[in-house]
């Protein structure tokens, strides 16, 4: 019986996931810098730091979700911290997400032109609109990702922005039951919302991207195929994520 990590990414044989383990694509890339994978030396740099990055988010991402999904219980959820600590625990969940929206960005800016360094490496903000103001210099893998359905990642930004640019603060609404995430900002509000299906559609939205963005970049580095699904992440709290993927639905009724 494999024991559980404390939350790192480790080899996996492609076998069956336990609840402990989240796979992506993104963390396919990770070499520990003492045995790099001598196929894909030339791309060390880039993609196995990414991969570390990206993983490393992951568990993060475990952490808030186990916090927030702990205080939902019956017993708990109407004890006064509840809507102190789901607050911080929120907000530190979507400057996450954003965070990991930049890592693999950094990734697929790499490989986004034959000329890489003219393109910015950042912020996937400024990945998206140097793509779209240079589409003739996108090779057309990366811009095809570039130019996916990214509305969930403004709302993202918004979010983030609002937080930590902004003055707003992620009050959480609590009506004995579920969680509601009220933003409200100097020039109003901002969003009134279940929390638990916006952090799972958040969590959901990331993966698919990821999972899209190493797809496009494998077929441009020629990535060998018998490292595809070699790697996860492994974790004590992982069970967490699927668990905000499974409920989610359950706490989606509308916020007051």
């Amino acid at each position: 019986m494999r024991a559980k990590a404390l939350g790192t990414i480790i080899e996996w044989s492609g076998a069956e996931l336990t609840p402990s383990d989240f796979y992506s694509g993104m963390l396919d890339y990770w070499d520990h810098w003492q045995s790099i994978d001598p196929r894909l030396v030339d791309h060390h740099v880039v993609l196995s730091i990414a991969a570390d990055a990206f993983g490393h988010d992951i568990v993060n991402l475990a952490t808030y979700s186990n916090e927030i999904l702990a205080w939902l219980t019956p017993s708990r959820i109407r004890q006064s911290p509840s809507v102190v600590i789901v607050s911080g625990m929120t907000e530190a969940f979507i400057y996450t997400v954003r965070s990991a929206c930049d890592v693999i960005a950094a990734a697929l800016a790499q490989y986004a032109s034959e000329k890489p360094g003219q393109v910015p490496r950042d912020s996937l903000r400024a990945l998206i609109v140097w793509s779209e103001q240079n589409p003739t210099r996108v090779r057309p893998s990366i811009g095809a990702v570039l130019s996916s359905d990214f509305g969930w990642f403004w709302n993202l930004r918004k979010l983030r922005d609002a937080l930590g640019h902004r003055g707003a603060h992620a009050n959480i609404h609590c009506d004995g039951r579920q969680f509601n995430l009220w933003l409200y900002g100097p020039h109003g509000w901002i969003t009134r919302e279940p929390l638990l299906p916006l952090l799972a559609g958040q969590l959901s939205h990331l993966t698919a991207f990821a999972d899209q963005s190493a797809q496009a970049i494998n077929a441009i580095v020629g990535f060998p195929v018998d490292r595809l699904k070699s790697r996860v992440v492994n974790g004590v709290l992982i069970p967490a994520l699927h668990q905000l993927s499974e409920i989610a639905s359950q706490y989606s009724e509308p916020s007051p």
